[in-house]
């Protein structure tokens, strides 16, 4: 959880409206790879499709080059702000909380 805490930062920190190079947040590539699949999943940062590309036939190493390119979405910020103001096991029951008394208000 402190590497997704680190990433939504620096995401956030460096947020000009494009896609930003995180690869030089963590040293482990393989644990930042991870970590960026879940904050994925959990729909708070885009990721750029373009791969890249490929220049074995060169003799350049594709290992030396490896990049991610993300950037923040609101359900990002929403979630890195909760993490700063309460906590990691707040953040889910302030947003459960949430959907409760949008849909009393919908129903009352």
């Amino acid at each position: 959880m402190i590497i997704e805490k680190k990433i939504l930062e620096y995401l956030n920190e460096n947020d000009n409206g494009g896609f930003i190079n995180i690869s030089s947040v963590d040293i482990d590539y393989n644990l930042l790879k991870t970590s960026v699949e879940i904050l994925r999943g959990r729909n708070q940062i885009v990721l750029d499709a373009n791969k890249p590309r490929n220049f074995e036939a060169f003799g350049i190493s594709n290992l030396k080059r490896k990049r991610i390119n993300a950037k923040i979405n609101s359900k990002g910020k929403e979630y890195l702000y909760c993490l700063r103001k309460s906590g990691e096991s707040n953040c889910e029951e302030t947003k459960k909380k949430k959907r409760f008394w949008k849909l009393a208000y919908f129903f009352g």
